[in-house]
């Protein structure tokens, strides 16, 4: 074999291998600042939950479904289940994972599906309510399966 052959084929062989790796780290790339992504959203719709005066103030009323749920302003109480329902379809959009949506807003559907209070002025059933209907009945699902904690990551 000539010697200006072998230095070609040793060439093109770590051309491979650099550029091989180079792909791969940049889809390694891609996925962590995709996850990164995902997860600044997540941590911004918790705080902004948790952290707004009027869905505080429902949350504290749910906890104990207290009956002055009732007085509460219906737009107040369908911009709350307008929220969770903001959760519902990025879970179905695949960028939260069901098992951390169940995690951090799970208790609160279920809180807000089963109370006869918060639901005054509102009807549970109409076909605009579809989506967190659904989405309480998969946390539902899911508090009566048994959680694997290794599910819990972006």
């Amino acid at each position: 074999m000539d010697p200006l052959d072998y230095w070609k084929n040793w060439a093109i062989i770590v051309a491979g291998v650099v550029g091989f790796t180079t792909f791969m780290t940049a889809i390694l790339e891609y996925v962590r600042q995709g996850r990164q992504h995902r997860a600044q959203n997540f941590v911004q719709m918790r705080r902004r939950f948790l952290e707004t005066p009027q869905y505080r103030k429902i949350l504290d009323l749910l906890a104990v479904d207290d009956p002055n749920l009732e007085a509460e302003s219906v737009q107040e109480k369908r911009n709350f289940i307008g929220f969770l329902e903001e959760v519902a379809l990025m879970v179905n959009s695949k960028l939260i994972r069901r098992e951390v949506a169940h995690y951090m807003f799970g208790y609160y559907v279920l809180l807000a599906a089963k109370s006869e209070h918060f639901w005054a002025g509102l009807d549970k059933d109409s076909q605009y309510w579809t989506v967190f209907r659904q989405f309480a009945e998969e946390m539902k699902s899911l508090s009566e399966s048994k959680n694997d904690i290794e599910q819990l990551h972006f």
